[in-house]
C-alpha cells in the first residue's frame, strides 16, 4: 500500500544535505589522489560484462555455486559489492549511464526509444582509447544499436541482428553465443594487451559468456592480468514501470589484476556511474570535471569507510512516453528509497514500503528535498518519433508511438490502475510486433474506455485502426484524442493523414489547418510535422502554390528534410516532365542521405520515375529502398509486382505479392494483393486470397474494401 508523505518545506536540511556531498566529494578526491599515487596502474585488458536481468542474489554468500561456475568462479576472483544500483530499469538508460558515467537526464536517455546519448557525452571508451587502449563491442540487444549513441568511442561495435525479412515478430534480440563469439574473435585479433572489450548479453547467456570470455583471456595468458567488471543493466524485472529493489538492484563484481582484493564483499551501496570514475582512476586517467559518480578504487583494496553514503538517483519514464502515464523518479540512501510518481510518494525500506508512521522523517524529507534539486532545470524532451522501419521492433519489445503527444502533466492513476495499464498496454504493442492487429486493437480499446482522459492509447489505436484499413474507426479514434489534448497539433496532424487515406480531402484540408495553427505555438519539429502533411493534403487538392509554400517553410525551420524538391518533383511528375521530377528527387535523396533521414514515398517516387525513363534496374532498386525505410508500403510491393510481370519474372512477382501479405495481413494489403494477381492474369489465385481474407477477417468493418 503507497504512504503519501507531508511536504513541508525543509530548506535547512537540504542545505545540510548538499554541504555533507561537498565534504564527501573533496574527501573521496584527496583519498583518490593518494591511493593512485601509491600503486600501480593497470595496462592490462580491461572486460566490462553487462548481462540484463542477472539476479544479484547469486553471489550471495552460499550461492548454488554448482549451477553457475564460472560466474561464481570470477566472483571468488573478484572483489563483490553486495548493494549495486541501476539509474533506470530499462535496458538502454542504464547502459548509457554505465558508458556515460551520468545520470539518466544529464546524458539524455529518458527510454528505450527516440533518444540517443548525447555527442557531447565523455564515454568511457573515448576517454580510455585516448589513454591508448584499443576499444571494442558487442551486444546483442536491438536497443543497443549504433544509433543510440552507445557506440561512441568504440572502434570496433557489433551489433548485427540477424537478417529478418518479414519475420513475425521480429528479431530484436541475437544469441548471446553470436555475440561472445564477436568478442572474443575481437580479443584474440589484438596485438598486445592494452584493450577495452564491452559486451552485452541477456541472463539466459550468462553462463556460456562468462565462461567463455574468461577461457579466452586464459588462452592469450591475459586473465591474471585483466580486469574484469560484471554487472548487469536492471534487476529482474526490466519491465520499466516499477523503482523497486528488484528492478533497481544489480550485481557488481571487480577482478583486479593478480587476484588482488579478491574475497572482499563490500555492503555499503554503490551504483552504475561510479564504474567509468573507478575505472579511470586504475588506468590514472584523469576523469572528466561535473561527473557525481565516485571512484571506487580504494574500496577494492578493502577500505569500505572510502564510499561515502550518497543518495542514488532512479528514474523510469516509461509510463509516461508509452501510455501517458506518470512518469517515475527515485532517490535512496543506505536506509530508505523515496519514490515519487506524479503527486503520489511512497517510502521504502529493505525493499518494503513502509507503513504509517513513516520512521525518521528528517531522512526521508531530506530525500525528498535533494531530488527536488537534481530535477530542479531538467526539463523532460520529447522523443524522436519512431522511424516507420523500427516500429514492429520496437513493437516487440512493448513500445509503440504516439510519445510526442505525451502530456507532462499527465492525469492521475491510481497504482494498481497503472500496474494493470501497463500489463495491458504491453500485450497490445507486442500483439502489433505479431501483427495480430485485431487483438491488439481489442486491447487499446479496452485501455481507452478505462481511460478516456489520456489521450496516447486513443491516438495508437486510431493509428492502429489505420494500418488495418478500418478509416472511420480510425478517424473515430483520433477525433477522442484530439478532445483529451485541444492543443496538441500531432493529433490533427495525424487525422488530416487519415482523411487523406480515405479520400476525405476536404476535411483533411479542415484538419491541418488546425494543426498548423496549433504548431505555431510549439517547437519547429510540431511545425514541420504540420507542414509536411499541410504539403501533401495540398498536393491532393491540386493547390500546388500552397504545397510549395508549406515545402518552403519545412526547408526554413529544418535544412536538413528537403522538402521542397520532393514537392517540386511531384508536380514535374504529375505533369509528365519526368526527366526534370528525376532530378529533383534525386537532390532530395542526395539531402536526405547526408542527414541519415528518411521521406515517405520520395524513393517510391524516384523509382516510378526511372520506370517511366525505361531505367527498370534503377528502378526496382528505389522501389525497394522505400520498403527499407518504410516496410509497409503497399504501392512499393505493388510497383515491384508489375516491374517484374513486365519483364516476365513470375516467380519473382509471387515473392512481392507473397510478402506484401506478410508485411501487411489486413484487409487491405489482401485487397491489394488480389487485385495485382488480377493484373497479372491469374483471377484463380485473385479469388483464393478473397476467400482467405473472408475466413481469417471475418467481421472486420474494413472487407467492405472486397466489395465490388
Amino acid at each position: 500500500m503507497q504512504n503519501a508523505l507531508t511536504r513541508s518545506p525543509r530548506r535547512w536540511q537540504a542545505a545540510l544535505v548538499g554541504a555533507v556531498f561537498a565534504v564527501a566529494v573533496v574527501g573521496a578526491g584527496l583519498l583518490g589522489w593518494w591511493y593512485a599515487a601509491v600503486s600501480t596502474p593497470v595496462s592490462g585488458p580491461i572486460v566490462l560484462v553487462s548481462i540484463d536481468g542477472l539476479n544479484p542474489s547469486r553471489f550471495a554468500s552460499g550461492g548454488r555455486a554448482s549451477e553457475t561456475s564460472a560466474i561464481h568462479a570470477l566472483a571468488d576472483d573478484a572483489v563483490v559489492f553486495e548493494r549495486a544500483y541501476t539509474h533506470s530499469p530499462l535496458t538502454l538508460p542504464s547502459h548509457a549511464s554505465i558508458l556515460a558515467g551520468q545520470l539518466p537526464f544529464e546524458h539524455g536517455v529518458r527510454d528505450e526509444a527516440g533518444f540517443a546519448l548525447r555527442a557531447d557525452a565523455d564515454s568511457l571508451a573515448e576517454l580510455l582509447r585516448n589513454r591508448g587502449f584499443e576499444t571494442g563491442a558487442a551486444v546483442s540487444s536491438f536497443l543497443l544499436r549504433p544509433v543510440t549513441g552507445v557506440a561512441q568511442g568504440f572502434t570496433f561495435f557489433d551489433a548485427e541482428l540477424p537478417d529478418d525479412p518479414g519475420t513475425s515478430p521480429p528479431v530484436v534480440e541475437r544469441d548471446g553465443a553470436r555475440t561472445t563469439d564477436a568478442a572474443t574473435q575481437w580479443m584474440r585479433s589484438r596485438s598486445g594487451e592494452r584493450f577495452f572489450l564491452f559486451v552485452q548479453v541477456n541472463g539466459n547467456s550468462a553462463e556460456s559468456t562468462v565462461a567463455q570470455l574468461v577461457s579466452t583471456l586464459r588462452e592469450l595468458g591475459l586473465y591474471e592480468q585483466a580486469t574484469i567488471i560484471l554487472t548487469s543493466g536492471h534487476g529482474d524485472t526490466g519491465r520499466g514501470e516499477a523503482l523497486d529493489d528488484a528492478a533497481l538492484r544489480v550485481p557488481l563484481l571487480v577482478k583486479q589484476p593478480d587476484g588482488a582484493g579478491a574475497g572482499i564483499r563490500i555492503g555499503l551501496p554503490v551504483q552504475h556511474i561510479d564504474i567509468l570514475p573507478t575505472l579511470l582512476d586504475l588506468v590514472r586517467a584523469p576523469v572528466p570535471s561535473g561527473l557525481r559518480g565516485r571512484s571506487l578504487r580504494a574500496a577494492l583494496g578493502g577500505d569500505e569507510s572510502s564510499i561515502a553514503d550518497r543518495p542514488i538517483y532512479a528514474e523510469s519514464l516509461a509510463g509516461r512516453f508509452r501510455f501517458g502515464g506518470p512518469g517515475k523518479f527515485a532517490l535512496a540512501n543506505d536506509a530508505y528509497r523515496y519514490v515519487r510518481s506524479g503527486d503520489d510518494e511512497v517510502v521504502e525500506a529493505d525493499g518494503e514500503q513502509i507503513t504509517t508512521p513513516l520512521p525518521d522523517g528528517a531522512n526521508t524529507a531530506q530525500l525528498r528535498e535533494e531530488l527536488d534539486r537534481l530535477l530542479d532545470g531538467q526539463p523532460v524532451v520529447q522523443p524522436t518519433e519512431i522511424a516507420a522501419a523500427d516500429e514492429d521492433h520496437y513493437a516487440t519489445l512493448g513500445y509503440l508511438g504516439g510519445a510526442l503527444i505525451a502530456d507532462a502533466e499527465s492525469a492521475p492513476i491510481e497504482p494498481s490502475e497503472e500496474a494493470f495499464l501497463a500489463e495491458t498496454h504491453r500485450a497490445a504493442a507486442r500483439l502489433v510486433g505479431q501483427k495480430s492487429y485485431s487483438l491488439a486493437i481489442d486491447l487499446l480499446r479496452a485501455i481507452a474506455r478505462a481511460h478516456p482522459q489520456i489521450a496516447v492509447p486513443q491516438y495508437q489505436l486510431g493509428m492502429l485502426l489505420s494500418r488495418a484499413g478500418r478509416l472511420d474507426e480510425a478517424v473515430g479514434a483520433l477525433r477522442t484524442a484530439a478532445s483529451a489534448e485541444p492543443d496538441d497539433p500531432y493529433i490533427p496532424a495525424a487525422l488530416a493523414r487519415v482523411l487523406m487515406k480515405a479520400q476525405r480531402y476536404d476535411e483533411a484540408g479542415d484538419r491541418v489547418r488546425l494543426a498548423v495553427a496549433l504548431a505555431e505555438l510549439h517547437d519547429a519539429r510540431a511545425r514541420c510535422t504540420a507542414f509536411e502533411v499541410a504539403a501533401r493534403v495540398a498536393l491532393a487538392l491540386d493547390d500546388r502554390a500552397g504545397a510549395e509554400a508549406y515545402a518552403e517553410a519545412i526547408e526554413r525551420e529544418d535544412p536538413g528534410l528537403p522538402m521542397a524538391h520532393f514537392i517540386r518533383g511531384r508536380l514535374r511528375h504529375a505533369d509528365g516532365m519526368y526527366e526534370e521530377a528525376l532530378v529533383e528527387f534525386q537532390e532530395a535523396a542526395t539531402v536526405l542521405a547526408q542527414h541519415g533521414r528518411a521521406l515517405e514515398e520520395l524513393h517510391w517516387y524516384l523509382g516510378d520515375t526511372l520506370r517511366r525513363l525505361d531505367r527498370y534496374p534503377e528502378a526496382e532498386a528505389h522501389f525497394r529502398g522505400e520498403l527499407q525505410a518504410f516496410p509497409r508500403s503497399i504501392s512499393a510491393y505493388a510497383s515491384l509486382a508489375t516491374l517484374y510481370h513486365a519483364s516476365n519474372r513470375a516467380s519473382s512477382v509471387e515473392e512481392a505479392l507473397d510478402a506484401l501479405i506478410d508485411t501487411a495481413p489486413t484487409p487491405e494489403g489482401y485487397d491489394a494483393a488480389a487485385r495485382l494477381w488480377m493484373i497479372v492474369g491469374d483471377p484463380a489465385r485473385a479469388a483464393a486470397l478473397r476467400a482467405d481474407a473472408r475466413t481469417r477477417f471475418n467481421g472486420d468493418p474494413s472487407l467492405a474494401l472486397f466489395q465490388p
